[in-house]
């Protein structure tokens, strides 16, 4: 009989234990509310009415005492097994410290979030009663509780944030992060479902593929598990299991290809690996470099005489990934490697999209991810303070891509390598090194997030004495179970990482780099003094789009300093470090929130592409950036491109930009600086050295320094021009050059400009446009505050969209227009456009998409802070 899975959904209730109840708790019992499962208590508490929603205004402080009490999940369970030989009830996500009872039996315990649980029912009860249907229970301890008695045995751990988080194996953004707040859940976060089964099943299924002389090979590394009821003790072949692997698919001239090997095996064997190659296949390839074809795979388990007992489907693609990392001139560089072609990585950091994280499903998946590739974004990077994702992310991402890097769940902290923390990351990570192994977009597994950094630059050592810290997890463990269970991924050891215990971890020379002293204490034009190999973090912050903040905080008025807008902000002194941003570039940091709302978002846009520019040009020193981050999981102040509502904010645009094929950018001529180290002190999520910001603004005077174009192409060689022409704020031409762009195969072309264009005369009176086809790069050569903006004049035309579905808007600049900004959201919540922050010239024009309006809110859609510019904002 083949396997049976009947999924839990309906009929749980979840109660709290009253005992347990903090005093900040609501007042009277909580018990028997209907419960969602999959799901974590927040949801169902506020669905009920007895907890506000702690994303709105200041709401977070007063639901904090749902993570201190224990909750019980209940429902009846049939046990019956209709003719099979086991029933197992299993969990694929628990949400964190549980204790299972049938019929108040005990069946099972668990202390780790990330891990997947399977219990045997058949010796469930205590046998005096032969009913089906049982009452199962599945207790949730508070894992302040748990984390409690570990901290007891493990010691202080150090880290930036007073949270218990590295004692209990979590998701550690549910304390709390400094783009995060503290909603701290229980509950069965992933499907719980019963299976009955007979003879044998199924236990793990590892695909892994290569590419051997154009020929895929699927090596299916297969482990199951025997009833245990009708075992024989002999060798004959009626006892003996067949595994049968079927990869079906198309070749590369578009015909079908199906492919199927099996295997025999005895009594004595529980796993084997069965090899299927494919020929002709076609190769799976990141984004931007090919088609991403999945082929079907189907593993069955059988008799000896055909009978399916266990059936696995799944699809897969066949690449060939490896990083480099050998010693060269420089230091190591971290170049990716897909199907021998090295990958300009262009990528993104993804943190859980929802605090209550089971709320996240493959709909809200698809948007972000999908939004993202729109970027021209080839990787994202799955955060250490999160969770293992669903397969419905890394399927979407199959699907796009988008590869990924995964990092194992440790970030910011020292964390115990005692038990019984290390047996659970033991299985944690065989777990899901396993789990995830049939994804071609995962291509790295990484160590942790900033943790060994952290220790050095923070001196750890001075609270942790001789006690492990995690780097034996990191150096050893890790690395083992990645070896043995998927050796056909890369593992690094953490991010960043330079290769070597005896080198600074975070060295711009080797490997992966974060750069945080921009942002925490520089000005963004010193992402330009060094060019790190890769940069797998970077940022830098605004608020969320206008109507995403104003749904979620009810200040009135709403400014930069209002008590809902100060409490969605997070990071250390976040206010401050936004409004240092501003004052050298803008000269003012505005009292009120649209003016500030505008300038916040142009200097997140402006900085990061002052990284992204100066990285991605300096190609094949740096080979990949990954921006700090995609995504949020609630209204809040941050790093992010896309916010917790999913409107995309300028950066996002600006992304598209950077993050396109070509990229035309124009810098200083000496734009690697080399500069002192700076001294090295942390404190917070993202180390930083204890120095004032500096005074700059991030464009040096081109008076003083000349300038130059740099191209870069990611694919293919080029054969243009660049139109490249001195302006000044009337807009008129002081002088223009077309110049030539060459280049035999991908690279870079760096193009000298002649003084007449290269070299700005009046730098605040002045600026510099560099055009290749439909690209521009836009140099103004002081901060804007000293630039004497002129009064933008433009004529906006809007028309109803042909396919019906919202507005065209044509721009045409009557002079210079510098950073043009429509925000439709602030007319109708729904109201989106495809374009951030546009520099137009006279006679220019500039056509827009706008979605989620209409012809009524036309009038509406060129009102103040909707349609303004950046010589507007600094005027009014």
């Amino acid at each position: 009989m083949t396997l049976e899975r009947e999924e839990l959904r309906d009929a749980w209730t979840v109660a709290m234990v009253d005992e347990t109840a903090p005093a900040t708790a609501p007042a009277g019992a909580i018990a028997g509310i209907p419960a969602t499962v999959p799901g974590q208590v927040h949801t169902d508490l506020e669905r009920e009415g007895l907890l506000a929603d702690p994303t709105l205004d200041r709401d977070e402080d007063a639901a904090k005492w749902v993570g201190r009490a224990d909750w019980t999940y209940s429902r009846t369970l049939d046990v019956d097994p209709r003719g099979h030989e086991r029933v197992d009830l299993v969990c694929d996500g628990l949400d964190t410290v549980a204790e299972l009872t049938l019929d108040g039996v005990q069946i099972g315990a668990t202390r780790n979030m990330h891990r997947r649980y399977r219990f045997d029912l058949r010796d469930s009860t205590d046998g005096s009663n032969t009913r089906t249907e049982r009452d199962l229970e599945i207790l949730f301890e508070s894992p302040y509780r748990e984390a409690g008695r570990v901290a007891a045995r493990a010691g202080a751990m150090p880290g930036p944030y007073d949270e218990p988080f590295p004692y209990v194996r979590k998701m550690a953004s549910n304390f709390g992060w400094d783009w995060g707040l503290t909603a701290v859940t229980s509950g069965p976060w992933r499907p719980i479902a019963i299976e009955r089964w007979s003879t044998a099943r199924l236990r793990d299924v590892r695909p892994l593929v290569d590419i051997e002389a154009g020929e895929g090979v699927l090596d299916a590394h297969i482990a199951f598990e025997r009833s245990g009821l009708n075992d024989l003790d002999q060798d004959g072949e009626d006892d003996d299991l067949v595994l049968v692997v079927t990869v079906s698919g198309e070749t590369e001239d578009g015909a079908k290809t199906r492919q199927r090997s099996r295997a025999q095996v005895t009594p004595k064997q529980d796993e084997t690996v069965v090899t299927v190659r494919v020929p002709e296949v076609q190769r799976w390839w990141p984004r931007g470099y090919g088609e991403q074809p999945l082929y079907d795979v189907v593993v069955e388990l059988q008799t000896v005489d055909g009978e399916v007992l266990d059936r696995h489907g799944f699809r897969t693609g066949f690449r060939s990934t490896r990083i480099d990392t050998a010693v060269d001139d420089i230091g190591r560089p971290f170049d990716v490697y897909v199907n021998g072609t090295r990958i300009d990585v262009r990528g993104v950091n993804w943190i859980p999209d929802d605090v209550i994280v089971s709320r996240v499903d493959r709909p809200r998946y698809g948007s972000r991810l999908r939004a993202a590739a729109d970027l021209n974004v080839n990787m994202v990077r799955v955060w250490g303070g999160g969770v293992y994702e669903s397969h419905d992310f890394y399927e979407v991402c199959d699907e796009l891509g988008l590869l990924v890097w995964q990092d194992f769940p440790f970030a910011c902290s020292a964390y115990p390598e005692d038990e019984p923390l290390r047996s659970e990351v033991i299985a944690e990570a065989r777990d899901n090194v396993a789990r995830l192994s049939r994804h071609p977009s995962l291509v790295l597994w990484n160590g942790n997030n900033e943790n060994i950094w952290l220790h050095d630059v923070d001196g750890w050592d001075a609270t942790l004495g001789e006690r492990g810290w995690g780097l034996d997890y990191y150096l050893d463990l890790l690395p083992t179970i990645v070896d043995a269970v998927d050796p056909s991924r890369f593992y690094t050891v953490a991010s960043p990482w330079s290769g070597s215990e005896s080198l600074f971890a975070n060295d711009v020379d080797h490997e992966t780099h974060h750069s945080w002293d921009v942002w925490n204490r520089l000005s963004d034009d010193h992402y330009r003094d060094s060019v790190p190999r890769f940069v797998s973090e970077f940022g830098w912050q605004a608020p969320p789009a206008w109507r995403t903040m104003r749904d979620a905080v009810s200040d009135e008025p709403m400014t930069p300093s209002s008590p809902g807008v100060v409490h969605h902000q997070k990071a250390a002194s976040g206010m401050q470090k936004l409004a240092d941003g501003l004052a050298p570039r803008f000269g003012v940091v505005p009292s009120d929130f649209d003016r500030w709302h505008y300038l916040t978002q142009l200097q997140q846009a402006r900085a990061i592409a002052t990284g992204v520019e100066h990285w991605r040009t300096h190609w094949p020193r740096n080979t990949g950036v990954i921006v700090w981050q995609l995504n949020d999981l609630w209204p809040v102040s941050s790093w992010s491109a896309i916010d917790s509502a999913g409107r995309l904010k300028p950066l996002a645009h600006e992304l598209r930009r950077l993050y396109d094929d070509v990229l035309v950018a124009i810098r200083p001529v000496s734009s690697v600086r080399t500069v002192p180290a700076p001294d090295r002190t942390g404190g917070s999520d993202h180390p930083t050295a204890s120095l004032p910001v500096a005074d700059v603004a991030g464009s040096a005077p081109a008076g003083f320094s000349p300038i130059e174009v740099a191209v870069r192409s990611t694919r293919r060689g080029l054969d243009s021009v660049v139109r490249v022409r001195r302006i000044d704020l009337a807009g008129r031409v002081l002088a223009e050059e077309t110049l030539p762009v060459h280049l035999d195969a991908a690279g870079v072309a760096v193009v000298t400009l002649p003084d007449a264009v290269g070299v700005v005369g009046d730098p605040t009176g002045e600026l510099v446009v560099a055009d290749m086809d439909w690209r521009r790069a836009v140099w103004t050569p002081a901060p804007d505050k000293d630039m004497r903006w002129e009064p933008a004049h433009y004529r906006a035309a809007f028309t109803p969209a042909a396919d019906g579905d919202g507005l065209d808007l044509v721009v045409e600049a009557e002079s210079l227009v510098r950073d043009l900004l429509l925000q439709p959201d602030r007319v109708q919540p729904g109201g989106t456009v495809d374009r951030g922050f546009m520099t137009l010239l006279p006679g220019e024009r500039v056509a827009y998409r706008l979605h989620g309006v209409t012809e009524a809110d036309i009038p509406s859609l060129t009102g103040t802070a909707v349609l303004w510019s950046l010589d507007r904002v600094l005027a009014d």
